[in-house]
């Protein structure tokens, strides 16, 4: 298996956000599960306009070298990730020069209801992208590490995009997951000329 450089710069944030001191001492015991942070639009999504399923898709061309420039990537890399746990799902690394890059999955096991019911240390709130809903995603108790955005393209499967920053300049979690959300919308886009 090849493992990305953004997908460990992904588990080293992890990591380094697991490793926090407090000074308390006693047991430690794990958070309670919210499922979602709280927020206006709650966890219900909007009814999809139409299926686009993911079966088959190469999530490389799931950015086209115009929306690359948008998002400036300069590079396209296939790569088998972890994204929702149960299976590996077919990605591709859209890296750039400047130190932050993206990934696009395909997730064909698990819809965008995992991150919604608690799936995965994370913070998630539903959103839209385009005329699907969505939902944003972030690694919980974290800042500045990374944004992803779930997109519930099909039953059972999600288009996932994710905005890394590879460097520490990027600590804005609004602006990463702006990047994250413009990067979903472009894909979308392409995924509905590919059906």
């Amino acid at each position: 298996m090849r493992v990305s450089k953004l997908a460990a710069v992904v588990v080293i944030a992890a990591a380094v956000s697991a490793c926090t001191t407090s000074g308390e001492k006693g047991n430690p015991t794990p958070a309670p599960s919210t499922g979602s942070s709280s927020n206006d639009s709650g966890t219900k999504l909007p009814e999809r306009p139409q299926a686009l399923k993911l079966d088959s898709v190469d999530t490389c061309k799931l950015l086209t070298a115009d929306q690359m420039k948008q998002i400036s990537a300069v590079s396209a890399d296939p790569v088998q990730l972890d994204l929702v746990e149960g299976k590996e799902s077919p990605s591709c690394d859209y890296g750039s020069d400047g130190g932050f890059g993206y990934q696009v999955g395909a997730v064909t096991h698990n819809g965008v209801s995992y991150w919604l019911d608690g799936g995965g240390n994370v913070d998630a709130k539903a959103i839209k992208v385009g005329d699907y809903g969505a939902v944003q995603v972030k690694l919980k108790g974290g800042s500045g590490f990374d944004c992803s955005v779930a997109i519930d393209v099909a039953d059972g499967q999600q288009l996932m995009v994710s905005y890394i920053p590879t460097t520490t300049k990027e600590k804005d979690q609004s602006v990463l997951c702006g990047k994250a959300e413009k990067a979903a919308g472009l894909a979308l886009s392409t995924l509905k000329t590919l059906k």
